[in-house]
């Protein structure tokens, strides 16, 4: 899980800007489910009012799940609203002379926001989100990468780690200022202190101990409605056999615009990763430019010679012409057999959309799925791609042929591509299926058809309130022919386990964004993922955040447009009541909703990966607070900030929009939108 936290200032030329007193990062991860919270306190120490822009870059996998701010000790909650409704309130509270915030995602998970500070003012903002973390190669990574334009006088990263299976490595590489403990055989803590931020990333690595072959099963009971959670991560030894061996191809993109170094890049990356290829693997090099050109017409078995002779076909690839996509992968595709018995994989990278022979995407869609009788698996790598909408039609293309994508910059891409191609090349079983017994339901997994090694598949679902064993059967392929792995489950729903609806939504949610990509947008799919959305609080193209601060009796100052920023008014129906949740804090500490010791109380909360909350809650969305049995937003602490100026003409610290994947709200444009767009873009590259 990568965090860029970029502070942007578009405070006017030579005006002053808010310090940062501190930032602190919480992450909390059970059994892979990563919960963050983010909390800064900004400070005017001037003796004027000043107004600062702030961005932040969440992963692209996570949803956002709260957004509060404090002020003078008190926490204004923003809810999650069906897209149209919350888009509603906003303008309305905009032109009723209301200051309001939306968040909405558009595009690249960038979070965005204004704030302005009265003299002498402080302002607490907490940002938190959830992600599921990958395992790849038997290592969960997170990555906290910290770059401020506005140094924070004091930085806390505090990374909690807790696992079903025992905990067998935590470590901080490269970062020896960071503390390491281990708080049990089955948690441990990373934690970071500094005065200053560092120019590094702090990355945290660890493993788990492998489950039983059979894998656990984790349940919850969330107040009459049961959730299951199934694990499955297999070993090589659990196996008793050697991996698969595959057929591989590498369609490679040479054209014009790969030209100088993205080109050299590939030469790099793909000939390491010829020469590594194992024993009995069969493989290929298929190059593309305006034509395409293969190293053989048909497979080759590996072989010192043979991997020789196809890394200097590599090496003499040029950067000329068009982009023949179509053709290609078509002629990667003829060269596979339905009957093989190795795993059958194509490596595909490009940088561009296609422009020679069949440029529609959908119509090179479908001749893909047309073509593709061996079921092979397309993994495509988007390098260095500028258009969003050429990455969807890479993702859809792969979701469809069995495989994924992935997005990388040029920068350092011999390595990046190397890393992600080392997570694909060990098959260790295939054609997975997965069986429960009766009473099972809304079932829904992360993994795909092929296991790789060191990695594993989660399956999530409901069951009967009555069920006292569950029984999972899982059929696949092994080097040594077909197996059915079968094992029976006790329930024993355990409150430490509350993490797991949401593991659940999020799991669904996504499955069902993955749906849209490939078949477009429908009103079930819509419907369904609109709801799940509201039911537990995620911020996902068809829902945002809303949130209404105190009124202001004078919203629009004449020097607001000299300051930064233009308000601008819309119609509304003016029945809309405020739907924040003012509520004073209590204390400064920030427990893990995952903490296996306290059971969830109720709350506020939502979405997926990523937040940490003074109280634990379910969460569950209801009029105009939410209430569930676990709490994403925030949680309140006692903060109180330097005493604001108390006049009647604006209510101090909320001239406030907040926006994500970089949407600005329709209130409020920021003169310096574009300039910190390219600028957050480049921090994720």
């Amino acid at each position: 899980m990568i965090i860029c936290l970029v502070l942007l200032a578009t405070a006017q030329a030579g005006a002053a800007s808010p310090v940062a007193e501190y930032l602190k990062v919480t992450a909390n991860v059970n059994n892979g489910y990563a919960n963050t919270t983010v909390e800064e306190k900004l400070s005017n120490p001037t003796s004027s009012s000043v107004e600062d822009s702030f961005s932040f870059l969440i992963p692209e996998e996570a949803f956002v799940s709260g957004f509060s701010i404090i002020v003078d000790g008190k926490e204004y909650k923003a809810e999650v609203l069906k897209k149209e409704e919350a888009s509603r309130k906003f303008d309305t509270a905009a032109s009723e002379g209301r200051t309001a915030g939306l968040l909405e995602t558009k595009g690249k998970h960038l979070f965005s926001y204004a704030l302005n500070f009265e003299p002498g003012q402080s302002i607490i903002v907490k940002l938190t989100y959830e992600q599921a973390l990958k395992k790849n190669l038997r290592e969960y990574e997170l990555v906290q990468s910290l770059e401020s334009e506005s140094p924070a006088d004091h930085l806390t990263v505090t990374v909690n780690i807790d696992s079903e299976n025992p905990l067998t490595r935590l470590e901080a590489p490269n970062f020896p200022a960071a503390k390491v403990k281990y708080l049990s055989s089955n948690s441990g803590q990373v934690v970071y202190e500094t005065n200053s931020l560092p120019t590094s990333e702090l990355r945290v690595v660890f493993e788990t101990a492998n489950p039983p072959l059979g894998g656990n099963m984790l349940f919850y009971d969330d107040g009459g409605q049961e959730y299951m959670m199934h694990i499955f991560s297999p070993s090589v030894e659990d196996l008793g056999t050697s991996p698969l061996n595959k057929e591989i191809i590498f369609v490679l993109d040479k054209s014009g615009s790969m030209r100088g170094y993205k080109i050299a890049q590939v030469k790099e990356a793909f000939g390491k990763i010829i020469k590594d290829l194992p024993p009995e693997d069969h493989f290929n090099i298929i190059s593309f430019d305006t034509t395409v050109k293969s190293y053989s017409e048909t497979l080759m078995e590996e072989s010192p010679e043979e991997k020789s002779k196809a890394v200097e076909f590599v090496n003499s690839l040029e950067a000329n012409g068009n982009t023949n996509i179509n053709e290609a992968l078509l002629k990667a595709l003829r060269m596979f057999s339905s009957g093989s018995e190795r795993v059958p994989i194509i490596v595909f990278l490009t940088d561009g959309l296609p422009t020679e022979g069949v440029v529609s995407p959908y119509a090179i869609r479908q001749n893909l799925k047309d073509a593709n009788i061996a079921d092979v698996s397309i993994f495509s790598v988007a390098f260095g791609i500028n258009d969003e909408s050429n990455y969807h039609f890479l993702k859809a293309m792969s979701l469809e042929n069995y495989g994924t994508a992935e997005w990388f910059s040029p920068d350092n891409g011999s390595d990046k591509i190397g890393s992600f191609y080392e997570t694909i090349s060990t098959p260790l079983i295939t054609d997975m299926n997965f069986s429960y017994s009766e009473g099972t339901s809304e079932i829904v997994s992360t993994g795909k058809k092929n296991l790789f090694a060191g990695s594993d598949a989660i399956i999530l679902g409901k069951y009967n309130p009555e069920t006292k064993n569950i029984l999972a059967e899982i059929s696949a392929t092994t080097r040594t022919g077909d197996k059915v792995f079968s094992k029976e489950f006790p329930v024993r729903p355990k409150n430490a386990n509350a993490f797991i609806p949401r593991v659940w939504a999020y799991t669904t949610i996504n499955s069902l964004l993955d749906r849209i990509e490939v078949e477009g947008e429908s009103e079930p799919l819509v419907s369904e993922v609109t709801n799940l959305a509201l039911e537990f609080g995620f911020v996902t193209p068809y829902t945002s955040l809303f949130v209404e601060l105190p009124e202001k009796t004078n919203p629009y100052p004449a020097e607001a447009e000299n300051k930064g920023f233009v308000e601008e008014t819309t119609q509304g129906t003016g029945t809309e009541k405020p739907a924040v949740k003012d509520e004073t804090s209590a204390d400064n500490s920030m427990s893990s909703p995952f903490s296996a010791q306290s059971e969830p109380a109720s709350g506020q909360s939502k979405s997926y990966s990523g937040e940490s909350a003074a109280s634990s809650s379910s969460y569950r969305n209801s009029g105009a607070t939410q209430s569930a049995k676990y709490d994403g937003a925030a949680g309140s602490s006692q903060h109180n900030g330097a005493a604001g100026t108390a006049g009647k003409e604006k209510t101090p610290g909320f001239e406030m929009v907040p926006a994500l994947g970089g949407f600005f709200g329709t209130a409020v444009l920021f003169r310096n939108k574009m300039k910190a767009r390219k600028k957050m873009k480049a921090r994720k590259k």
